[in-house]
């Protein structure tokens, strides 16, 4: 199997200067995995996909994995397949979360749960910080690749939730939530209509999904910090889906109900924005 090339910063931003696409690798420090295929004003992220945790911090965590598994997104990966430009975070919100500030990145408790034994050592917390720090200097530059030769650029933040929060039981929360808190809905309210219009057509298994604008998430730090950055430029749909496709307390994927779910959100995606 080959390798997969890591690019610094810079040689992404140059590259895409250059409109020298297709290219696809990891980020210098790891914090990312990213796939540019095709120039595009839309691109998508999931940025709890993941659970990488460095070697050195393994042995330091009290949480464990199926207790970190449970608040990690697992499988909203498998919604950027069919995006032009899509970026996957590769380490786990544990280490750090890129959907909080610098000064709050590194938990000390997680929903009520102590995250170290062992808190990491100030050149640990470091770089965990500097590759939070790159993950959000390349968002900038996919930003700014986004809205160069367009009018506007869309992101869409990608998420899901827990919704059995005791075995067996359930809730009348939303199946997918736009949090669309932050951003302009003055430039770009039609468009944000028209995209939950349509996806309040899908149904799943032949039952009509439950679809909400920010009535359980409003859009974390990097729909919130991207929007006050590019406020009339790019538009940043904070979406979560509730975990109607996995069983959030083992990890196990239904992956026929995903694949449909990915299918029906993949063809709204591609109506709304005409991509």
């Amino acid at each position: 199997m080959r390798e997969e090339q890591t690019y610094s910063l810079k040689a992404i931003e140059q590259r895409l200067s250059d409109n020298d696409l297709p290219f696809s690798g990891r980020t210098e420090l790891d914090s990312a995995y990213f796939t540019f295929l095709r120039p595009s004003f839309i691109c998508a992220t999931a940025i709890h996909a993941s659970g990488q945790i460095r070697d050195e911090l393994h042995p330091k965590l009290k949480i464990g994995s199926k207790d970190r598994l449970r608040e990690e997104d697992p499988g909203t990966d498998c919604f950027l397949k069919n995006f032009p430009i899509r970026i996957t975070a590769l380490d786990s919100r544990y280490e750090y979360d890129i959907n909080r500030e610098t000064a709050r990145a590194i938990y000390d408790v997680a929903w009520g749960v102590e995250v170290w034994k062992d808190p990491p050592t100030g050149r640990e917390k470091l770089l965990s910080l500097a590759k939070h720090a790159e993950f959000h200097k390349l968002m900038d530059i996919i930003a700014e690749y986004l809205i160069r030769d367009n009018d506007y650029g869309i992101i869409f933040d990608l998420h899901s939730f827990n919704y059995r929060r005791t075995r067996g039981g359930e809730n009348t929360k939303p199946d997918i939530n736009i949090g669309t808190g932050p951003v302009n809905r003055g430039r770009f309210g039609d468009l944000i209509d028209d995209f939950i219009s349509r996806l309040k057509e899908i149904t799943i298994n032949g039952t009509p999904l439950r679809v909400a604008e920010n009535e359980i998430f409003t859009g974390g730090y990097l729909s919130r910090r991207l929007s006050s950055e590019y406020y009339d430029k790019l538009l940043v749909l904070a979406i979560e889906f509730k975990k109607i496709y996995m069983d959030e307390w083992t990890g196990e994927i239904f992956e026929p109900v995903l694949e449909e779910l990915v299918d029906k959100f993949t063809q709204v995606v591609v109506e709304t924005s005409g991509t």
